[in-house]
């Protein structure tokens, strides 16, 4: 009986991930005004370090800004985007021509391998190369609630340029969801010399887009408020 029971469980699981295998998912559809607020939690500890709230300020043709603000706190900041959700000025790091964390039309099995570099406000340079690849379509539970979602998976290299000779390696799993139209949970492990150097989780909270029905609490919509 149980062996019967994994078979059709089996069964059902192909079938679904064969019904998305062909289904492409367009770029992001967002408009002004619309928000997320993450946690980010230390990976090795599990405890939430901050939570912050993105909402949207600017869409164009060719790109996406949003304001950040940590709740507690009275300064924000701008981050632009391609329309695909790759980073491109983020976190007072340049990205040429982006970060490439994305690839749209979205499909199970895509990947890609890509390059950019990178600079700070320090003059700091960086060269960074990318494996990416689509995995599979999952259902992900998060504390915004649970939702169908695409497993990305990014192995990154960093290296330093002239004589800053560090190399960092990076392996980022991403949940992006085309209901939330953004990521809903993203797990970062970043590594150098051979020693893990950081583990960070970020897990959507809650969210409030245009055309959904749900909606953030008034105090994180207010204090997202450009």
């Amino acid at each position: 009986m149980f062996q019967r029971i994994t078979i059709i469980s089996l069964f059902m699981f192909m079938a679904f991930t064969n019904a998305w295998a062909d289904v492409q998912v367009s770029q992001p559809d967002v408009h002004v005004g619309d928000i997320w607020k993450y946690r980010h939690i230390d990976g090795f500890t599990n405890e939430t370090v901050w939570e912050y709230s993105q909402r949207v300020v600017i869409v164009n043709d060719h790109e996406i800004v949003t304001r950040l603000k940590h709740p507690n706190e009275k300064l924000t900041s701008l981050r632009y985007f391609t329309r695909e959700w790759n980073g491109v000025d983020v976190e007072e790091t340049k990205y040429d021509p982006f970060y490439p964390e994305y690839k749209f039309p979205m499909s199970i099995g895509a990947n890609w391998k890509l390059s950019c570099s990178s600079s700070d406000i320090h003059g700091i340079a960086y060269s960074l190369f990318f494996n990416g690849k689509i995995v599979t379509l999952e259902k992900v539970t998060v504390p915004a609630g649970t939702f169908d979602a695409y497993r990305i998976e990014n192995d990154i290299e960093t290296r330093g340029a002239g004589i800053n000779t560090l190399v960092i390696k990076s392996h980022i799993i991403t949940w992006y969801s085309p209901e939330v139209q953004k990521f809903i949970r993203r797990e970062s492990t970043t590594s150098s010399d051979g020693k893990v150097r950081k583990n960070s989780i970020d897990e959507l909270v809650e969210y409030s887009l245009k055309d959904n029905s749900r909606t953030i609490n008034e105090d994180i919509a207010g204090s997202t408020t450009p």
